[in-house]
């Protein structure tokens, strides 16, 4: 009998280094597909106290490889997050909708799979998930890119422009201004704006004493955007923000009107910063959150109201029972069932309203 060829083993080698390559790639693309963005749309609920309220995730990667979320509530029509942050280490999954601020959303979350499964803190609530992915994230409802903006003797300013993705030509359009705690305020508030036909610019978060020649400058290069109607172009201000607002208005171009929010005018003095709108004959739509702590929205208002004057166009509203983010909050009912937070319809739909009648 024939005795078979003895095979060394470095005859052996090359077929060895074929296999474990060949093993070693296939651990190391599933590796790499664990590592990426776990993007789509995600459907699922969340359950506190025996109530469920359905939930919607988009997760999108942008360009620059920036990870974006939409976090929305089916049940709760106009009641959606953008997170300001969105962290993706594989396997986890961290939004933030207000960073280093009580009160607002954070999702933490483990990706299994098409499954993501984690803890939602919402105020005082903290409720576990599992949401699964649907497909695709669709296409947002307006169309995010920028808007260069220049000022001499300074960088040219690259901001973030929001415009709404439909088939009408001209817009009226809103200039928003923040300091650094109400940025994502600002950016909830552009989002919102966009999806209903109002075009949203969002300046930079700066401080009280930044002057107004920036926002002035972007107020300029907004009225020339081909999707901007250029007699309808206003200013957006919340808090600190609000005389720097008024400081703006003072100057060319004219706003064609401004909304504030949370504008400290408690005092003879902080109410004669907004007498130019008066002055320049602005309407004004003016907004208090009756829980917010963070100025004395019933005495602001009477101080307000006859600095901007009673010309028509201009209101000053007080919502009673209405946190900062303008929602009503959530509490247990008197069938012990958990009410979820609604949207204060009169603000974010009466702001749009008020807007598109300018």
């Amino acid at each position: 009998m024939q005795r078979l060829p003895f095979l060394r083993f470095t005859d052996l080698a090359p077929l060895l280094a074929l296999l474990l390559s060949a093993c070693s790639g296939n651990s190391g693309s599933g590796e790499v597909a664990n590592a990426a963005p776990p993007t789509g749309h995600y459907e699922g609920a969340i359950s506190y106290q025996g109530s469920e309220l359905r939930t919607a995730l988009d997760l999108r990667e942008t360009k620059s490889g920036q990870l974006t979320a939409t976090l929305s509530f089916p049940q709760l029509p106009g009641l959606e997050f953008e997170a300001a942050t969105a962290s993706y280490q594989a396997p986890q999954l961290r939004l933030e909708e207000a960073p280093g601020q009580p009160g607002g959303i954070v999702v933490q979350a483990v990706r299994e799979g098409d499954f993501l499964r984690g803890i939602l803190n919402w105020d005082s609530v903290r409720a576990d998930f599992v949401w699964v992915r649907r497909g695709e994230a669709p296409a947002p409802d307006f169309r995010d890119t920028t808007l260069t903006v220049t000022v001499p003797g300074q960088p040219a300013q690259h901001l973030r422009l929001l415009l709404p993705d439909d088939t009408l030509p001209r817009h009226p359009a809103l200039v928003l201004l923040a300091s650094a705690a109400d940025g994502p305020a600002a950016a909830r508030r552009a989002t919102h704006l966009a999806r209903r036909g109002i075009v949203a610019l969002l300046l930079p978060p700066a401080a009280t004493d930044s002057g107004a020649v920036l926002p002035v400058a972007a107020l300029a290069a907004l009225r020339r955007q081909a999707a901007v109607d250029s007699g309808r172009v206003g200013y957006w201000g919340r808090g600190t923000a609000g005389p720097r607002v008024a400081e703006a208005a003072g100057q060319q171009p004219q706003p064609g009107f401004v909304v504030l929010e949370a504008a400290a005018a408690a005092t003879r003095a902080e109410a004669s910063a907004y007498q130019v709108f008066n002055r320049q004959r602005i309407p004004v739509l003016a907004y208090y959150a009756g829980l917010d702590t963070t100025v004395q929205a019933a005495a602001s208002a009477r101080r307000l109201r006859p600095a901007l004057g009673y010309r028509r166009g201009t209101q000053v509203l007080v919502l009673a029972g209405v946190t900062v983010d303008f929602q009503r909050p959530g509490r247990t009912g008197p069938d012990g069932q958990w009410q979820w937070p609604q949207p204060a319809t009169e603000y974010w739909n009466g702001l749009i309203e008020w807007l598109k009648a300018r």
